[in-house]
C-alpha cells in the first residue's frame, strides 16, 4: 500500500489564503470564494516559485452541491501558505 502526502486547505484556511492573495497577481474571485463548501477540504494541485518571493498554486475546490472540483490559481507570501496549509496522508488501499 502506498501513502501518498498532499497539501491541503479547509474553507476556513482557504478564505484566509484568499484574504493574503490579495494584491497579488493571482485569485479566487469574490463568487467563487461564495460557493464553497463550508465543510470541503481543497486540495493543492501544483505549486512553484512565483517572483522569487511567493508561491503560485493551482487548488481544486470543493464546491457546495458539486461532484467537480474547481480549478483556482492563487499566490500567496510563504508564511500565510505554511501557516493555513497542511500536509496529509492520503492511502491508495
Amino acid at each position: 500500500m502506498n501513502n501518498t502526502m498532499v497539501r491541503v486547505a479547509t474553507t476556513p484556511e482557504f478564505y484566509a489564503l484568499a484574504q493574503d492573495s490579495i494584491g497579488r497577481n493571482r485569485g479566487p474571485s469574490d463568487e467563487l470564494l461564495k460557493t464553497l463548501d463550508l465543510d470541503g477540504v481543497h486540495v493543492l494541485a501544483f505549486q512553484m516559485l512565483h517572483n522569487d518571493k511567493e508561491w503560485r498554486a493551482l487548488w481544486l475546490c470543493k464546491l457546495i452541491d458539486s461532484e467537480h472540483a474547481a480549478r483556482v490559481w492563487m499566490d500567496n507570501g510563504p508564511a500565510a501558505y505554511e501557516h493555513f496549509t497542511s500536509l496529509t496522508k492520503v492511502s491508495d488501499g
